[in-house]
């Protein structure tokens, strides 16, 4: 958790709350696993008149839940993900312990084949004594032009100066976040599948501004991606 110097972020593709194989797992036992001052989360799921999970999660662990619907009229089987046919919600989310100052959702615009709007949640936070931090959260297209959308997410960025994370499913191997101009990898790492990693998906990326105090790839926590994590320091 925090420190006097350094903050923790955990990202995590929650495939839902599902396993590969459809079935529930405990996603609070892996939220609260991380210990982390910030958690992002992609593909997060809740049913139209719940539980909602996240929330509840959210509030286990004392946490601000800010959240981005991308889908709003869903079901987890149109993705492949559980045969399930309960209507509902689609998108990010993200649980902080620091006070947030700042939030926006960015369009990435839409890809062809893909039909899920992509965007970004933009979160502006303080530090206690040491400024502000920007963490987006994000999970780009599966539909090879994740890079395009990586590239127009950094140039919105780069409109103003504000120490920045970028973290979330990337949907692109390590060497194609290069691209990412300005920002370098905070963890290293296969994430994707869980049962038996080969590429890394997953990814924390810090800008000039942030320092990177160690990351790494966290066991399975039931997903079918692997959970990332890193120390970072302004």
């Amino acid at each position: 958790m925090t420190t006097n110097t350094e903050t923790i972020l955990a990202s995590l593709n929650t495939h839902a709350g599902r396993g590969a194989d459809g079935r529930p797992y405990d996603l609070e036992g892996a939220c609260r696993q991380f210990k982390a001052d910030i958690i992002v989360l992609q593909e997060v799921w809740r049913p139209r008149g719940g539980p909602d999970q996240v929330a509840d999660i959210a509030a286990a662990l004392g946490t601000e839940l800010l959240r981005a619907d991308l889908k709003e009229d869903t079901d987890l089987r149109s993705f492949g993900i559980a045969d399930e046919t309960a209507r509902g919600y689609w998108g990010l989310a993200t649980l902080t312990t620091l006070p947030v100052t700042g939030y926006e959702v960015a369009d990435l615009g839409r890809i062809a084949g893909d039909s899920t709007p992509r965007a970004a949640q933009l979160i502006t936070m303080e530090l206690p004594g040491r400024g502000l931090l920007r963490i987006v959260n994000t999970h780009l297209t599966h539909r090879m032009l994740s890079p395009v959308q990586l590239l127009r997410l950094v140039r919105l960025l780069a409109t103003d100066d504000i120490p920045t994370v970028i973290a979330g499913d990337l949907n692109m191997p390590a060497p194609l976040t290069g691209l990412a101009v300005g920002y370098a990898p905070a963890v290293s790492g296969r994430t994707f599948p869980a049962h038996r990693p080969l590429l890394q998906l997953d990814h924390i990326l810090a800008s000039r501004r942030v320092a990177r105090r160690g990351g790494e790839v966290l066991p399975p926590a039931g997903s079918d991606h692997l959970p990332v994590r890193a120390r970072l320091r302004l």
